[in-house]
């Protein structure tokens, strides 16, 4: 399903795919997937049968979307696909599921985000930036859940000043960019947010990253659900979400979902 057209732009890259029950009665929760891939690679279909069968197993709509990517290697071209480019995408299609996911017996009123790597940076940053949702007259609250899963993207900033390349692509030169993109600095005292889930691994660095932004929601007064899984690798956290017999990652989210949509 596409969810918006922009002139010159493949229709895929701006397309979602809706997993659903049809006609259900009462309305289904719904789960949007975002999935990562340094902004530059990726796609909705990738590696999406275990989460699949997940939510259809705990009655969860799952909506699985694209967004226009990056260039696949760093570049200094001021043309690229940057940000705030990947986060409009994803607000729009958020918009999109939000008006019209009613049609596939999903109700609007219970969607959790959920994303892998760069795709967690994106629904980190969807669930606490004023400049997306509200902007699409979609209140914050109005998402249930925010579920990311091992991603150093809660620190932009940081990121780019240690000049790491992946990130340089993604939102340029511009340290205003740098700060706004930082879901870390999005978080302000007195606003209503979603329930945060966060999975991290990797080393000191990578976990110190999830830690502080941990720290900054829960500071914040946000409701908090965390897992460390070292166990698994970069790719392997995300594969393992809803595989057969997997409880380190799975479960937990599944209490999560299960929290945000009671």
């Amino acid at each position: 399903m596409q969810y918006k057209s922009v002139n010159g732009v493949n229709t895929n890259l701006l397309s979602l795919d809706i997993y659903h029950f049809g006609q259900a009665t009462p309305k289904k929760p719904v789960v949007v997937y975002v999935h990562g891939g340094g902004f530059a690679v990726g796609d909705k279909a990738n590696n999406l049968v275990n989460k699949q069968n997940l939510c259809s197993s705990l009655g969860y709509i799952l909506v699985s979307i694209n967004y226009r990517l990056s260039p696949a290697s760093y570049s200094t071209d001021p043309y690229r696909v940057m940000y705030p480019t990947h986060n409009n995408d994803v607000a729009d299609a958020v918009k999109w599921i939000y008006d019209n996911i009613g049609d596939y017996g999903g109700n609007n009123q219970k969607i959790a985000l959920l994303g892998h790597s760069a795709g967690a940076h994106l629904v980190a940053l969807t669930g606490t930036s004023n400049q997306f949702l509200p902007s699409r007259k979609i209140n914050l609250s109005t998402l249930k859940g925010v579920a990311c899963i091992d991603t150093e993207g809660y620190d932009v900033e940081a990121r780019c000043k240690e000049k790491n390349e992946v990130y340089l692509n993604a939102f340029g030169q511009s340290n205003t960019f740098w700060f706004e993109a930082s879901p870390i600095n999005n978080l302000f005292m007195g606003t209503a947010y979603p329930k945060f889930f966060i999975a991290k691994r990797g080393n000191s660095s990578r976990i110190g990253y999830a830690n502080a932004f941990i720290t900054k929601l829960l500071v914040t007064g946000v409701s908090v659900s965390e897992v460390t899984a070292n166990q698994y690798d970069h790719e392997g956290i995300n594969d393992a979400i809803g595989a057969p017999g997997e409880i380190a990652i799975t479960e937990p989210l599944k209490a999560f979902f299960a929290q945000c949509f009671r």
